[in-house]
């Protein structure tokens, strides 16, 4: 619905008894040079905060209306967690009984897009002209939810704006959560945002936020609500421009739309090759006692003698040692679900040890079971924040981030004993044909090439998100092991649950890449999910990921019991069209040569 000028009852509703926006704000000079210079000013990029923006009785009023008369519908995707009303421009449409229980609600949508106001918010921002699209809904967060990094770039939108609804009566505190996070760009790296936000805002009572939708730079998040004893309650919509901005390619839609499959293109991986040195056993021989030399040995080999060597000395026997009956029901899982998981996958003498370092890096950082994290918890000991923000962030443990910073670095800290740990999964079994040999005797792939990364998921802070980039174009081996707390009462249960997050999940992508991406609309009517993999102690996923699946690891809660923590493998297997094509190419040969012979004895 569009407002066109400003009515009388809106001029009442903003400057008259009974009034909704502040005419003290509208009509002092003072205060909107004040404002618009506060707005030019603020970094990461112009934004502000206007204070006591309404008549805080007749917010009340707005407040008791949307609670006591209007529906909200539970909404979670990969980028978002909350209750949302429907759009209030369709207010118009409610049948006269459901209108009149909102009278004050409407009142204030008509007085935010009223011609007067948008002469203030254009004057403040220095935006242009403003159209008299009405574009609003209520959003409801409670503990648990949030909204992760994007810039809000889609159609025309100009100028975002949110009016805090929450409690006047119980203050909003930074313990609490849900403030708006705004972040500045990586430096070096124009249009991505860097993992960390520079400015926030709580949702205090009576206050309007807003800042201008900038395509590739007004990057923002809603932190996390940490609270269970009131929600994060507000009306956030977006002011229009008559035209859409002409940069739209910088945009967080379009930037998560480029490049399909461009995560697994095989330039990313490294061959599978035999590396003498990779363990005690294999460091003294170059053949095996069966007089084979692995060296020779391809990834769809049995396992030799030096192979059974080095995965004894991580891998739990019963895999080692399992009967080819077991492994069939292995077998039997991958192909008619395309997944398994293996629990207990690792030796209990080094998963004991991972277990502890985990537990005490935890403690050490203030992470999980309800604790307010640190934006920068962690950054140390070898691991660094990976981003952009828009699409993921999580910590990764690298050797040369160690002697890069040895400052920050203490070897006999908790954190750097998980990474040294985690590290010596990834280098030693993870790369190791050795290891790609066992994963062919449990899936039948045989396997060429490899990427493996040591990973933190901190709660209250990390996640990856669906988009293009991951999108699977040849089939791939996911190898996951993952480690997680779980020694405390309940908290199995808690990360079985998937309320925790945390939780690895894949779809399908839509097929219409032009639609938005799931942050600017509603979640649709079809199921896409196929997998979601909760996280589990000492557990081997794995997946057989196809054409057209996108994966991520749903945000984690800071209610989680601790950090996800894991080794992430992906394997490329063997081309079977590249066999089928050369196969192909030989017959061909033959016949031609077979031709030439009967020529020549003609």
């Amino acid at each position: 619905m569009g407002v066109g000028p400003t009515t009388k009852k809106a001029k009442t509703e903003m400057c008259g008894e009974g009034e909704i926006i502040r005419s003290s704000l509208l009509a002092d000079p003072s205060s909107r040079q004040t404002l618009a210079a506060s707005y030019r000013a603020a970094g990461p990029y112009p934004h502000c905060v206007i204070p006591d923006i309404c008549n805080p009785d007749m917010l009340r009023r707005v407040r008791e209306e949307i609670i006591d008369n209007v529906e909200a519908t539970y909404k979670e995707t990969d980028l978002f967690k909350m209750f949302q009303t429907g759009d209030l421009a369709n207010m118009d449409k409610l049948d006269p009984g459901s209108a009149a229980k909102l009278p004050t609600v409407r009142a204030l949508r008509d007085a935010i897009y009223s011609t007067e106001f948008r002469h203030f918010i254009s004057d403040i921002t220095g935006c242009g002209e403003l159209s008299h699209v009405t574009d609003c809904a209520c959003n409801i967060h409670p503990i648990g939810g949030h909204l992760l990094c994007h810039d809000d770039v889609i159609g025309d939108r100009l100028i975002s704006y949110i009016v805090y609804l929450t409690d006047p009566e119980d203050p909003w505190t930074a313990e609490d959560g849900g403030a708006l996070e705004l972040y500045p760009e990586k430096k070096g790296h124009p249009n991505t945002p860097d993992v960390v936000p520079t400015a926030t805002a709580l949702p205090i009572w009576n206050t309007m936020a807003m800042f201008q939708v900038l395509p590739g730079r007004s990057f923002h998040s809603i932190q996390e609500i940490y609270t269970s004893e009131k929600p994060r309650m507000s009306i956030q919509g977006w002011f229009h421009s008559p035209k859409p901005p002409t940069d739209f390619d910088l945009a967080t839609l379009k930037q998560l739309q480029a490049c399909p499959g461009e995560d697994d293109v095989l330039d990313r991986f490294e061959p599978l090759q035999w590396n003498n040195t990779s363990s005690k056993s294999a460091a003294t021989s170059t053949t095996t006692s069966d007089g084979i030399d692995p060296a020779r040995l391809g990834t769809s080999a049995p396992l030799c003698s030096t192979d059974i060597a080095l995965l004894r000395e991580w891998i739990n026997p019963v895999y080692l040692d399992a009967s080819d009956a077991a492994i069939s029901k292995i077998h039997k899982c991958i192909q008619d679900d395309g997944s398994v998981q293996l629990h207990n996958f690792l030796c209990e003498s080094k998963a004991k040890e991972i277990g502890a370092a985990i537990v005490e890096a935890d403690a050490a950082d203030a992470l999980g079971c309800g604790k307010v994290p640190r934006y920068t918890a962690g950054f140390e000991n070898g691991w660094s924040a990976v981003g952009p923000c828009h699409k993921h962030r999580y910590m990764q443990y690298s050797t040369t981030t160690t002697e890069k910073c040895p400052s920050s670095s203490n070897s006999s800290s908790p954190l750097a004993t998980a990474g040294e740990l985690l590290n010596k999964v990834k280098t030693e079994l993870f790369s190791s044909p050795s290891f790609a040999r066992l994963l062919h005797r449990v899936t039948d792939f045989t396997l060429t090439h490899y990427r493996a990364e040591a990973r933190r998921f901190r709660p209250g802070l990390d996640y990856t998100v669906a988009h293009y980039g991951c999108l699977t174009q040849d089939p791939r081996l996911d190898a996951v092991l993952c480690f997680v707390a779980d020694g405390a009462e309940g908290a199995s249960e808690a990360w079985e649950s998937g309320e925790m997050g945390g939780y690895e999940a894949y779809l399908l992508a839509g097929e219409d890449e032009e639609k938005p991406a799931e942050v600017y609309r509603g979640p649709q009517d079809d199921e896409s999910g196929v997998l979601n993999v909760s996280p589990a102690f000492n557990c081997l996923s794995l997946v057989l990921r196809d054409e057209g699946l996108m994966r991520f690891v749903k945000y984690l809660s800071a209610q989680a019991p601790g950090s996800r923590w894991d080794v992430s493998g992906v394997y490329v297997p063997e081309d079977d069209s590249d066999e089928e094509e050369e196969e192909e190419e030989e017959e061909e040969e033959e016949e031609e040569e077979e031709e030439e012979e009967e020529e020549e004895e003609k």
